[in-house]
């Protein structure tokens, strides 16, 4: 199974907050201001990528909130931008594999 560990910015508009998301057994759990914001198995998430997200945005609905989980920092260049939406796809198809 896979583990990864990579930084995420969650929160739409020009000012996004930073946090750490990590995918290990099947679990994926997200930190942000040195808090848990939720740490839960795959399967009792319902995690969407809208199709504007060039699959490198998702939405994690847990059981009372939805977050917005994007690859991509703000302040891009064409080259970061790329990078960032590439890591996205391959923790897309790393957390589909673990459904």
């Amino acid at each position: 199974m896979a583990e990864l560990t990579t930084t995420v910015w969650t929160g739409r508009g020009f000012n996004p907050k930073e946090g750490t998301l990590r995918l290990a057994d099947g679990r994926l759990r997200f930190e942000l201001d040195e808090q848990v914001v939720f740490d839960a198995n795959i399967a009792e998430l319902k995690i969407t990528w809208p199709w504007y997200g060039f699959g490198c945005q998702f939405w994690a609905h847990t059981v009372d909130r939805k977050y917005f989980i994007s690859f991509l920092h703000t302040n891009n260049t064409m080259a970061s931008w790329w990078f960032g939406v590439k890591h996205g796809r391959s923790w897309k198809r790393a957390i589909l594999g673990n459904l």
